[in-house]
């Protein structure tokens, strides 16, 4: 049988049309780069929404552990004292099924999948976060729910039952504005608990917004000193995520934030001058 026209009868024949050529390959290549260009933006944010999901899932934990507290202490906040037994941190841990100084699953309740992972490489006394980093770890040995505590969320440090004192104040702030039980007409606008660079504050009207991102100036007294500074974070696409009174759990914009009814003293009508990082986020 004779090779084909044209064709050596020492050599094989292909056929040449099941080939790519070299034009062909750097379509498909370009092609793909379009793709996952157009892809990758999306599958980051759902990512990010999926973290916004579990945050809110945690919240929701939370709330259900405050009314337990609450339901087991005549209605009432946990207090806001020095004694560590009676603070949030430790008094809430039976209402989340977490053992003190025993690791648990549970822990993650305390961490935003956002911010779930701290910056700080060794133990500090009161280590801030940023808005993607945890609190901590303290060097808290006895004195939270165990060494090495972290969080990524912050209580209203206004939804407390501060015992009774000589000068009416706890912590230096009037106890006749806090809110003593979660059982108060427009629970709805008041916050308890939320994303936050640290684990609390005494959020005031007077408050000004933080000058840029992560902005931290207030040491070891942050909680007292522009509180507002620690919530304000840019964490959720402009939002935070927060507990409220009436247990329940949505995002807060972040020039809503005064707009909520941090305390029982706080002016909801007072809007502060926005640094030029806030422009872009809508009025409330």
């Amino acid at each position: 049988m004779s090779a084909p026209v044209g064709k050596s009868p020492h050599t094989p024949y292909r056929d040449s049309r099941a080939a790519f050529t070299l034009v062909e390959l750097l379509v498909v290549i370009a092609i793909i780069a379009l793709l996952m260009s157009i892809l990758m933006p999306a599958l980051a944010g759902a990512r990010k929404q999926a973290k916004g999901v579990i945050c809110q899932k945690n919240l929701h934990e939370w709330g259900l552990a405050f009314q337990l507290f609450a339901h087991d202490n005549e209605g009432y906040f946990p207090a806001s004292i020095s004694s560590p037994e009676d603070y949030w941190m430790v008094g809430m841990l039976p209402y989340l099924g977490i053992e003190k100084g025993k690791t648990s699953k549970a822990r993650d309740l305390f961490l935003c999948p956002m911010a779930a992972k701290s910056l700080n490489p060794d133990m500090c006394n009161r280590c801030p976060g940023t808005t993607f980093s945890a609190w901590g770890p303290f060097d808290a040995t006895g004195a939270w729910w165990d060494t090495r505590a972290m969080g990524s969320y912050g209580i209203n440090e206004w939804c407390s039952n501060p015992p009774e004192t000589p000068d009416g104040r706890y912590w230096g702030f009037p106890s006749e504005y806090a809110w003593r039980t979660p059982d108060v007409r427009g629970g709805g606008n008041i916050p308890i608990f939320a994303d936050c660079i640290y684990v609390d504050g005494f959020p005031l009207h007077v408050d000004e917004p933080p000058e840029y991102p992560d902005q931290y100036d207030g040491g070891s007294a942050c909680w007292a000193q522009n509180a507002m500074k620690i919530f304000c974070i840019d964490r959720h696409s402009g939002d935070i995520n927060g507990l409220f009174s009436d247990m329940s759990v949505r995002e807060i914009g972040l020039k809503e934030l005064w707009r909520l009814k941090w305390s029982r003293g706080f002016k909801t009508d007072q809007t502060p001058v926005w640094p030029r990082w806030m422009a872009k986020y809508p009025e409330y």
